[in-house]
């Protein structure tokens, strides 16, 4: 049996977020919380989410997709698996069929409710991506040759450029030195997006991780390959798959990878292993960077 799957919608209107409250005899009396629940035996979380919106609400979702899961552990229970979706269509009012109450607020309001404690680090990782940039300004391409080139052949605003524009050397240097890491190489395309992915999922960095599903769906990443990289459930890929991912995921998040390192070399040669470990060092470069200035992706 497989771990418990818990749906929560963030249900968008006019700038604020659907919020409800649970009922004084339930368990976590009175804690706020998205709307949603438990993924019943068959359902997919998207089926799962409209069930529940509808016995909760009396709405059905036009368009739901997935912006982040983690898993959750409460004290004396077995860990689940939270999965966030953003609703930002719908049909029908919302209805307040079973809460407390239910409020509609801006995300910059969020921390100040006493949410539920499995949600609690959303409301953190959402009001980082949603909040100002506190310090750091983004250069004007006007102002800079190189970053409006840049944009130019990208054809769109790309805010990790304008904000490494601080330093213009820098991201002069950066663009070649990315292009070298994740352009052709030893590894393949898609093994290297799988590895960005891992990185950027476990340090949950909005920026790369919606610049590299892009990358990834183009490299020949399923959206169920994604959603089993997010949940760290990586049997359905390949051994060398499976290796790597595994060895990206531990240099994140032990600048080590001790216990992954022999099962990498199994199945790499040396130009390999180290071109995987670049990509990888990389991609915690870049998350760190995105997630230390709260760069937030383009829209």
């Amino acid at each position: 049996m497989g771990m418990l799957q818990v749906v929560a919608a963030i249900i968008e209107r006019e700038g604020r977020i659907l919020i409800c409250r649970r009922q004084p005899g339930q368990s976590h009396p009175l804690k706020w919380e998205f709307p949603g629940g438990k993924v019943e035996s068959g359902e997919s979380p998207a089926q799962a989410l409209d069930r529940e919106l509808t016995e909760e609400l009396d709405i059905r979702a036009v368009v739901a997709e997935e912006i982040t899961r983690y898993e959750y552990t409460y004290p004396g229970k077995n860990p689940i698996l939270l999965i966030f979706l953003r609703v930002r269509e719908f049909v029908g009012e919302p209805r307040n069929l079973i809460f407390h109450e239910m409020r509609w607020e801006p995300p910059q309001n969020l921390p100040a409710f006493d949410f539920l404690e499995g949600d609690r680090d959303f409301i953190r990782w959402r009001h980082l991506y949603t909040g100002r940039m506190a310090t750091v300004k983004m250069a004007d391409p006007a102002q800079n040759e190189f970053l409006a080139g840049l944009e130019a052949k990208g054809k769109r605003a790309n805010h990790f450029f304008r904000i490494m524009a601080n330093r213009p050397k820098v991201l002069e240097a950066f663009v070649p030195f990315y292009g070298a890491i994740m352009g052709p190489g030893a590894v393949d395309r898609r093994i290297k997006e799988l590895i960005y992915l891992t990185c950027s999922y476990a340090n949950r960095c909005a920026y790369c991780t919606a610049a590299h599903v892009a990358g990834g769906k183009k490299a020949g990443i399923t959206d169920e390959e994604m959603q089993a990289l997010q949940s760290e459930q990586d049997a359905g890929f390949s051994e060398p798959e499976r290796a790597a991912i595994r060895y990206a995921r531990e240099l994140t998040r032990t600048a080590d990878a001790n216990t992954a390192r022999d099962a990498l070399l199994q199945h790499f040669n040396d130009e390999q292993v180290v071109e995987i470990t670049l990509v990888a060092a990389m991609a915690n470069f870049t998350n760190r960077f995105n997630n230390g200035l709260r760069l937030q992706p383009e829209g």
